[in-house]
């Protein structure tokens, strides 16, 4: 036993000179932490606005909302870039962490005012521009659910690990675009000024998607969206900084806690969305199916057009348009009724369904080679 020990530990040896050799002596390195001292004064540092942090943040401000009523993402993610808001939000963390009153009450300010500045700059350019077509770019920051949750969470243990290896400290813009501050908040101020006046140019109105007052529902899922990113920032990052030894446990645990109890509000509002994207999403896949699974419902001859999945006042709405042979029209109604049982059954919730039946003639031709050709006629009728 005690020679096959020593063989085993003999080829082990042999094994990882080998892949020294020829891995360049390739080799995981032990890089040292920085020194709490320096994360103290850099925390405080972040939590004391200064000229350059609002001269960013303006600009930020300026790039995202132009770059959201154009409805160009390289200019969202370019605001996303130049953002400083993330550098107050962690010194927050690190005052909630050490419970020290008076970093909190700095960084909180600091992050206040920096929102309330996005806000302001996204309303005044948006009222004066009077664009009130609203893009995807928006309409993606209306809808918050609990995927963007878990993007916040991860942002916040990223951008804690980064502040505490100097190696890695280039990786904060790229903290900065997974977790968006600025666009949210730039959306806010977009769509108080838009009100009742603003158009989605996504083909469906704002009540078929679920927003009945027009910009100020966008308004309020963003500022949702904004919330959410603050809170999960807060909390993991003050956990990461706490694990690595720059903060105290005993200390850190009750306002992490109060954080915690007061984020809770949002959970509702990212279950609900979460809720919907997956009724959504079982939707699409259920109809991309069909025609194979169940062709009694959908027989030949009958191709999908358009789908649109919605919900309006909190009930399911499904919108189809398809067109139909003319002479597989007869007994339609029926087939619509077992899909709209099949579709309660399998999601699990009433919904209404709506068809939209396009009849076509198909008159199908042979060529001289042996080729069939089909041609579909759409029916004026």
């Amino acid at each position: 036993m005690k020679q096959q020990k020593q063989r085993l530990s003999l080829a082990w040896r042999y094994l990882r000179i080998l892949f020294y050799r020829f891995s360049g002596e390739w080799r995981t390195m032990a890089e040292p932490r920085v020194a709490a001292e320096e994360i103290a004064a850099t925390m405080k540092a972040a939590s004391i606005p200064s000229v350059s942090f609002f001269f960013l943040l303006v600009l930020s401000s300026a790039i995202a909302t132009f770059g959201l009523l154009a409805n160009s993402a390289p200019a969202v993610i370019g605001a996303m870039i130049i953002a400083p808001l993330m550098t107050p939000i962690m010194g927050l963390s690190y005052g909630v962490i050490h419970l020290r009153w008076s970093q909190i009450a700095r960084s909180s300010i600091t992050v206040g005012l920096g929102a309330s500045v996005v806000v302001a700059i996204s309303y005044l350019s948006s009222s004066s521009i009077d664009i009130r077509v609203t893009g995807t770019e928006m309409f993606s920051r209306a809808f918050p659910t609990l995927l963007d949750l878990g993007v916040a969470m991860a942002a916040g243990a990223a951008g804690a690990f980064v502040l505490s290896r100097e190696s890695i400290k280039n990786s904060v813009a790229g903290v900065a675009i997974a977790v968006a501050l600025v666009p949210p908040l730039a959306v806010v101020g977009i769509g108080l000024a838009m009100g009742h006046s603003a158009t989605p140019d996504i083909g469906l109105s704002f009540r078929q998607v679920g927003l009945f007052a027009g910009g100020s529902d966008i308004a309020a899922g963003a500022l949702v969206l904004f919330l959410t990113n603050l809170a999960a920032i807060i909390v993991v990052a003050g956990i990461v900084m706490s694990v690595q030894g720059y903060g105290r446990w005993k200390r850190g645990i009750p306002g992490l806690i109060a954080v915690v109890a007061t984020s809770v509000l949002l959970i509702q509002p990212l279950s609900e969305e979460t809720h919907k994207m997956r009724v959504k999403s079982k939707t699409l896949q259920l109809f991309k199916v069909l025609p194979v699974s169940h062709p009694h419902i959908f027989r030949e001859a009958t191709h999908l057009d358009q789908l649109n999945v919605s919900y309006q006042n909190g009930l399911l709405h499904i919108q189809v348009e398809a067109m139909i042979s003319k002479d597989r029209i007869q007994g339609a109604q029926e087939r619509l009724d077992l899909l709209h049982l099949f579709l309660e059954e399998k999601i699990g919730e009433p919904l209404i369904l709506k068809f939209l039946v396009i009849p076509v003639e198909i008159l199908n031709y042979q060529s001289p080679i042996g080729i069939e050709t089909t041609a579909v006629e759409v029916l004026s009728e």
